[in-house]
């Protein structure tokens, strides 16, 4: 079926509209705009080792100060600063937030990989469902800055990762520009082959 006018007109302006799009697009990835980005990347990287710094600190309270944010409220031989004598739940949740440290320097290092984000970002879902499910379901501790502050942390974060990886897994200008020329040559293909069925 030869393409008529209409068609032909109708893929020239797709056309126009696809360079305009890519002359847009290799507008952003100047090399101010790559600098930028890699700016933005290596600050989230950054916060993520922050985060990641916090569980240790985490880990470090509860393996050697033995002391643990939830189970207060049932443990009846816990003083106001967590400090256990049963020292099973403290060595739990450091190995937890040890485990979680390492998912997001993992995370941080290989950001480009998206199991690798995935791991982090479950990580940081774990850890906030902890939480929060030991304050206000279970009740085993209450609401208190222990609790509040890694969860909005957390949350934080996990609001940052997703905008980010957005940001890195975004159609390269190449493929656009590929698409552009792949048109343009079936174009004058079509319409070379109606000028040769015209001549004939």
């Amino acid at each position: 079926m030869k393409p008529n006018a209409a068609d032909e007109q109708l893929a020239a302006v797709f056309v126009s509209y696809c360079r305009e799009t890519s002359k847009i697009l290799s507008f952003e990835n100047t090399k101010l705009g790559i600098m930028v980005e890699d700016k933005i990347l290596y600050t989230f990287r950054g916060w993520l080792a922050f985060v990641a710094f916090m569980d240790l600190g985490v880990t470090f309270r509860s393996f050697f100060e033995n002391k643990c944010i939830i189970g207060t409220q049932t443990n009846l031989q816990a003083d106001e600063h967590f400090i256990h004598e049963e020292l099973t739940l403290p060595r739990v949740l450091g190995m937890f937030s040890l485990l979680k440290a390492l998912c997001l320097i993992h995370c941080s290092l290989f950001i480009h990989y998206k199991p690798m984000v995935s791991i982090g970002a479950m990580s940081m879902v774990l850890s906030i469902v902890l939480y929060l499910s030991e304050a206000i379901h279970y009740r085993s501790t209450t609401l208190n800055f222990f609790i509040v502050f890694p969860s909005i942390l957390n949350g934080l974060t996990l609001i940052g990762l997703y905008l980010i990886v957005r940001k890195i897994n975004k159609p390269p200008v190449e493929c656009v520009e590929e698409n552009v020329e792949m048109l343009m040559t079936k174009l004058k293909y079509q319409k070379n082959k109606k000028y040769i069925c015209k001549k004939k």
